[in-house]
């Protein structure tokens, strides 16, 4: 098969076309045909050695998390059948050996989802890892009990806070943006109901707290500046680790208010909720498609910030 990869950590314009052996699915396991992936911070991250826990320190390298495609080929055992459309993502951790800019990946069966018929591919790759993130991050680290909730979202022109918004709405909750520039108007077209413009205004002078949850999906902030905008109960959630959240989770321990990380996981359950939003009308925002051919290209595009939602990768046609 074919694969975008690097050889070595460091520059992304050094990846390049190879050939790799055609993996196998094991007992639990099976051989998608990837038809579209998306491109994640976490992956330029990655293969510029800046977060070298979220994948195996293996190379070729082949990145890339997200993805959307056929069944060719299923494991002992599986109730998976050949010619099924499936999406989700591949683990975020250090023993992910694995890469979407593939033309096949091994995935497990219980952490893949149909697809459903009415959503496309590339509507399905951009929205695995960061739908989940937000459901994730919102409903279960922020602890949202209920509808009618308030949920602060910064990021709202990225990937994980564009689809935040509109996971916000679909849990039930009024939801409040940070950004600037294109996030703005985007925010508020995916029905925020107020965004502050972080380059304009004091972000945390806004009048419209105390919030239920703050969602950092930039992971801008933290716990200890959000604080006092936080309803008794409620709870501050990033979506990066650092030693900085770790002194703000020991410091909440005791307040009115709590702080947590979002560690995103692929749940079927989650993938199923997920691509019924996506059939009933969850936007996802688009970017741009790119052949996969030219994905050092996008992640140096992502790495400058000049992305607006989602790039998504066709593999499918791409090579």
């Amino acid at each position: 098969m074919r694969a975008m990869a690097l050889r070595k950590y460091g520059p992304l314009e050094e990846m390049e076309k190879i050939d790799l052996p055609l993996p196998k699915p094991k007992k639990g396991e099976v051989r998608v045909r990837v038809h579209a992936s998306a491109l994640n911070p976490a992956d330029y991250k990655v293969g510029l050695g800046q977060v070298k826990f979220l994948r195996a320190r293996h190379f070729p390298m082949v990145l890339g998390n997200d993805f959307s495609g056929v069944i060719e080929a299923v494991g002992e055992d599986s109730d998976w059948k050949i010619g099924e459309s499936v999406f989700g993502f591949l683990p975020y951790g250090p023993f992910n050996r694995k890469g979407a800019f593939a033309e096949t990946l091994i995935a497990r069966t219980d952490e893949i989802a149909s697809k459903p018929s009415g959503v496309s591919h590339i509507q399905a790759a951009a929205a695995a890892t960061p739908g989940l993130t937000a459901i994730q991050g919102i409903r279960d680290a922020g602890k949202l009990s209920s509808s009618g909730g308030r949920v602060l979202i910064t990021g709202v022109s990225g990937g994980v806070g564009s689809v935040a918004v509109s996971v916000a709405g679909k849990l039930g909750a009024v939801s409040v943006g940070v950004g600037s520039g294109r996030g703005i108007t985007l925010a508020k077209q995916l029905g925020a109901s107020d965004v502050i413009d972080r380059k304009q205004q004091d972000v945390f002078a806004f009048s419209g707290a105390p919030f239920d949850v703050v969602f950092d999906a930039a992971a801008a902030y933290r716990w200890k500046q959000w604080k006092g905008k936080l309803k008794s109960g409620g709870t501050y959630v990033t979506t990066l680790p650092s030693l900085s959240f770790l002194a703000d989770k020991l410091q909440s321990l005791g307040a009115a208010s709590g702080a947590a990380m979002v560690s995103v996981k692929s749940k079927p359950s989650d993938l199923r909720l997920l691509g019924s939003w996506l059939d009933s009308g969850l936007t996802i925002t688009i970017d741009s498609t790119i052949p996969v051919r030219e994905a050092a290209l996008g992640l140096a595009k992502l790495q400058r910030g000049e992305v607006t939602g989602r790039m998504v990768v066709d593999v499918i046609n791409g090579f």
